[in-house]
This record gives structure tokens, C-alpha cells and sequence, in this order.
């Protein structure tokens, strides 16, 4: 066998092998593969709302999350969903949703009830909300964590600002109803697994 007919038949082997093994590889890549979920906070109320003057906070939040599922093949697994809201990096309130699951190429809604029950603010999220309420609106941040599809999945859903008709709220009053108009906005999305 001659050097030039052994060159011909390495690399013949080498375009076999790319047809064989690299296009299939190459075409899950650009077509098949599993596209992040995307979410949008649609709706966000607040009523129950109590600010003492001594920092103690108390709030009813009803939030309405967007979860869409772009995927053409692939059915995602929600368990462990639970929503937090925050200020100024202060959790404020935490609520547990039950486990579900989205057919591809579907849009879920989920509710979440979220209740702020007697919470001690520090000093920077106290005035913040003080300032804020006296402006006419309040302005908080909404964090969603679940497992998806054994992967981990952080939703972050920033300055979520709620408009308030009254431009000034009694801060001792309880039972305020917040009044709103809200636009819906556009979440952060990160999907991770702690294997890798």
C-alpha cells in the first residue's frame, strides 16, 4: 500500500467518521435541543397593606407568573416552586406552589399568594417602602426557585412597581388597599445543574 493511498483512505475514514458521528451532532445542537423556559410577572396587586412606625410590615401580594415552554419535543417537570419577594435584598414573604408539569409548547399561569405577616424591615427597605407609598406606588423585587426537570431553575423578577391611586397612605391604617395599574415585565431566567 502506497503513502498516497493510505493518505486517501485516513481521510476518507476521518469524512465517514464527521457524517457518522459529528452531523447528527451538529444538527441536535441547532434543531432539538431543549430551549430554557421563559416567565413574565403578568400581574401584581398588593392589599393588606400595614407600615408601623416602628417597622413592622404587613402585606397581602397576589401575583399572577407567566411560564412558557418553547420546547417543540420536550414536556418540563416543575416540583419544589416557591416564590419569595423581596427589598432591598430583604426577603419579605415566602409561598410554597404544588409540583406541575407543561406539554410542549405552552403557556402556564401560575397564582401566588404571598403574605408578609408582621415582618420587621430593616432600616433601608422601612424607609424605601415609606418613601415609596408617600410617592404613590411600591416597588419590590420577585424570586422563584424550583426544580426543573432535575435541573435547578432561579426566575428573578426585578422592580416589580405597583402604582398607587391615593398619593398618601396612612402608614398606621391597616387593611390600606393598594390600587394598581400594572405592566407586566420580563424575567431573568437561569437554569443550572449542581453535577456539572
Amino acid at each position: 500500500m502506497s503513502y498516497k493511498s493510505c493518505l486517501t483512505w485516513c481521510i476518507g475514514s476521518l469524512i465517514i467518521m464527521f457524517i457518522l458521528v459529528g452531523l447528527p451532532i451538529i444538527i441536535y445542537y441547532a434543531v432539538v435541543q431543549p430551549k430554557n423556559p421563559t416567565f413574565t410577572l403578568d400581574h401584581a396587586s398588593v392589599t393588606g397593606f400595614n407600615l408601623t412606625s416602628d417597622n413592622h410590615f404587613t402585606a397581602f401580594f397576589d401575583l399572577v407568573i407567566r411560564a412558557n415552554n418553547p420546547n417543540h419535543k420536550m414536556k418540563l417537570k416543575y416540583s419544589r416552586v416557591r416564590v419569595n419577594i423581596f427589598k432591598n435584598k430583604q426577603r419579605l414573604a415566602e409561598d410554597a406552589l404544588d409540583k406541575f408539569s407543561q406539554r410542549k409548547r405552552n403557556v402556564t399561569l401560575l397564582r401566588s399568594e404571598v403574605v408578609a405577616l408582621n415582618v420587621k424591615l430593616k432600616e433601608s427597605p422601612g424607609s424605601n417602602i415609606r418613601f415609596e407609598t408617600e410617592s404613590g406606588y411600591i416597588d419590590f423585587d420577585v424570586f422563584m426557585t424550583a426544580t426543573l426537570n432535575s435541573n435547578n431553575l432561579e426566575v428573578n423578577c426585578k422592580h416589580a412597581i405597583v402604582n398607587i391611586s391615593e398619593q398618601t397612605i396612612e402608614a398606621s391604617a391597616p387593611n390600606n388597599k393598594l390600587n394598581h395599574n400594572f405592566r407586566s415585565i420580563g424575567c431573568s431566567v437561569r437554569v443550572y445543574n449542581d453535577d456539572a
